[in-house]
């Protein structure tokens, strides 16, 4: 018999807390269901692919039925039941819903962050430079899986203890404060504003100029703060586009070249200099250590 790891345990868990907030009915239809103004649950029965989806506000999501997919250019990730995503105000993804086989729809409960209130905001962050990636899967833990729980289901009713629903809903926020894939609700830095779009395109020639543009902001003064942040843009293209060959060789879905081409590179030697002097070693070095 196979034993569940802890994060299967949690997932499972997590689901069955859940359960009394979206049942099981035959008579459930597609599309968003509203259970109080922070908390929605969304169904489908059908696979469906939505582009360039972008939320309006920082969301906490579980998938409670089938399984989840975002899509950032060619990065893809999967979420299953019982499974937590998180997504910042404005992100634009790809997503594929899939329903479950067995039950025939694909269900989550959604979660919208409205603030974040300001003793959680200014707490030092401890993440580690290592795990600033593209991700969005949380860690469960015991403390969270009840957190969310109570949170939920005082969201549910939370026309009628707005307060204390708030207050819930701190708690889960305090516990995702120094989870790595959480770390965008709180902050999104310069940096990695311009990763996401690199990530989106990144053979396009992402110039200071368009750059600023599409930050509302003028050319001289992306410079002047990213130089406050003490690097330069060609460096954070350069990182941005390194970032998006690793995650394809530690994926094991390409070589060298189909490395070099994904991050917009035509120049192999040009790539294989690029990513050394980011990551250390060399593209191949780098992938045989994942394999």
């Amino acid at each position: 018999m196979d034993i569940p790891t802890p994060q299967e345990a949690l997932r499972k868990l997590l689901l069955e807390r859940l359960r009394p907030l979206v049942p099981d009915r035959a008579e459930k239809t597609h599309g968003m269901h509203t259970h109080s103004n922070q908390l929605f649950s969304y169904c489908c029965f059908t696979t469906e692919r939505i582009a360039a989806f972008q939320p309006p506000r920082a969301i906490i999501g579980i998938v409670l039925n089938g399984e989840k997919e975002f899509w950032l250019g060619d990065v893809g990730q999967r979420f299953s039941a019982g499974q937590v995503f998180v997504l910042p105000a404005g992100a634009k993804l790809d997503v594929v819903n899939i329903p479950d086989e067995r039950k025939g729809r694909y269900e989550a409960l959604i979660v919208e962050v409205r603030n974040i209130p300001p003793a959680i905001s200014a707490m030092p962050d401890v993440t580690k430079a290592s795990d600033r990636q593209v991700k969005h899967d949380v860690t469960l833990t015991a403390e969270l899986v009840d957190a969310l729980a109570h949170a939920a289901l005082t969201l549910a009713t939370s026309d009628h203890a707005q307060i204390l629903a708030e207050h819930r809903l701190a708690e889960v926020l305090m516990l995702l404060r120094d989870d790595p894939a959480a770390r965008c609700l709180f902050d999104v830095s310069l940096r990695e504003r311009i990763g996401r779009m690199v990530a989106v395109d990144p053979s396009a020639d992402w110039t200071a100029d368009a750059i600023a543009t599409k930050l509302g902001m003028g050319a001289s003064t992306l410079r002047r703060h990213l130089a406050h942040d003490g690097t330069a843009l060609r460096e954070v293209l350069a990182v941005a586009r390194m970032q998006i060959a690793r995650n394809l060789l530690e994926r094991g879905e390409g070589n060298v070249t189909a490395a070099a081409e994904a991050a917009g590179y035509a120049s192999r030697s040009h790539f294989v200099r690029r990513f050394r002097s980011v990551f250390g070693s060399t593209p191949s070095e780098h992938r045989a250590r994942r394999l």
